[in-house]
């Protein structure tokens, strides 16, 4: 399931916790979820957030976050828009806000 650590959270903490019935990871400092190395993405088709590089005509590389899945029958992941140039990292999509 989950094999990697993850990346250092934003707020500068290397301290995480593991939440297995989400199979995600949260800071213990802000409690957000963290992202992951991308060997550790499912293969699986579940929808995930990648965060990775476009390749642009203009500049080098912009760098941005993209909806993703596994294609089984292609071998690739597919894009909600272009294929990324490079995948860095991963988390599964947040569960929606709960409206009253």
């Amino acid at each position: 399931m989950l094999e990697h650590d993850p990346a250092k959270c934003h707020c500068g903490s290397s301290s995480w916790s593991l939440d297995l019935s989400a199979s995600r990871y949260t800071c213990c400092s802000c409690h957000r979820p963290l992202w992951m190395p991308m060997e550790a993405a499912p293969k699986d088709g579940t929808t995930i957030l990648v965060y990775g590089a476009w390749q642009t005509p203009i500049s080098p590389a912009v760098y941005e976050i993209a909806f993703a899945c596994w294609d089984k029958e292609l071998g690739w992941w597919q894009f909600d828009g272009e294929e990324m140039l490079e995948m860095l990292y991963w988390m599964r999509v947040p569960d929606l806000p709960k409206l009253d």
